[in-house]
């Protein structure tokens, strides 16, 4: 037997910033994938401002547009990548991981250290 039925949906939806395109996370034409999401505080002597929060969201047309020229774009296999990018993120954490770290306690001087240096010089 078939109904017809009336069901309350809540999607999560990227507007872009630029050109207003609405990327759904559900959608399948691959434009939530590819969106371009930057979000950071200003620092000292910013362009932006000392601590303001900077956020943008760009679908992948707006992306190309405005970025297009001065981007490095090379051919590689995702799953046998023979490329690396020029510079590997570092303490890149998901939301769940962040607060965690935010969580332990730190040093000054564990800030300004690389994960690297602290296995290789632990403090006491």
């Amino acid at each position: 037997m078939y109904e017809d039925r009336t069901f309350s949906v809540v999607q999560t939806v990227c507007i872009c910033d630029r050109c207003g395109l609405e990327m759904r996370q559900v959608a399948l034409d691959g434009e939530w994938e590819e969106r371009l999401t930057v979000a950071f505080r200003g620092g000292y002597h910013s362009e932006f401002g000392d601590g303001n929060l900077v956020e943008l969201d760009l679908c992948q047309h707006c992306v190309r547009d405005l970025l297009g020229p001065f981007m490095r774009i090379t051919q590689d296999d995702p799953f046998e990548p023979r490329h690396k990018p020029a510079y590997e993120a570092r303490r890149a954490y998901q939301d769940y991981q962040l607060r965690e770290q935010m969580r332990r306690p730190r040093s000054l001087v564990d800030l300004f250290r690389g994960p690297e240096r602290d296995r290789e010089n632990p403090v006491d």
